[in-house]
């Protein structure tokens, strides 16, 4: 018992210190780090949406934006049609540019690896509050888009 109690804290402690000098990175700050600002809120900072509905949306308004929260290789291997990476914890990359872009869309979906969203909320509510409408983030990701037979392009199919 001890032994599972002393590797809990060290984790704790591990977490702590690597997530704190992640966040003292120039330009790599999450959200609400440090900021006293809520976690992000669905209906507030952006809404939930389910892949086919995401597709639909999609195809349907003529100027969508679809942002990718994975890895590079992952990007490669397969992505939705259309989509573009972007690094969340690179908030540089935020640049006027995208924002305008991001500004100007009908639509704004990401989405990431699978059921675990909170990377995709933390972008969401940080476009929010830059100006950009509500993103939708995509519930499941990219394995439940994949999975549910959507069109990708790149490696996967």
């Amino acid at each position: 018992m001890r032994g599972l109690v002393r590797d809990t804290v060290l984790i704790l402690v591990a977490a702590l210190v690597l997530g704190t000098a992640a966040n003292l990175v120039r330009g790599s700050r999450l959200a609400w780090w440090g900021k006293g600002l809520e976690p992000p809120q669905a209906g507030v900072d952006f809404q939930f949406i389910d892949a086919a509905s995401a597709d639909a949306v999609r195809t349907s308004l003529p100027h969508v934006v679809v942002l990718d929260t994975r890895s590079a290789a992952a990007f490669a291997a397969g992505r939705v049609p259309g989509a573009q990476r972007i690094n969340y914890t690179n908030l540089a990359q935020l640049n006027p540019a995208l924002l305008a872009q991001l500004r100007a869309a009908d639509a704004v979906l990401i989405y990431g690896d699978g059921d675990e969203t909170d990377v995709e909320q933390l972008l969401a509510q940080e476009l929010h509050r830059r100006g950009v409408g509500r993103p939708y983030v995509v519930m499941g990701g990219f394995m439940a888009w994949h999975g549910g037979g959507l069109p990708v392009e790149g490696g996967a199919s």
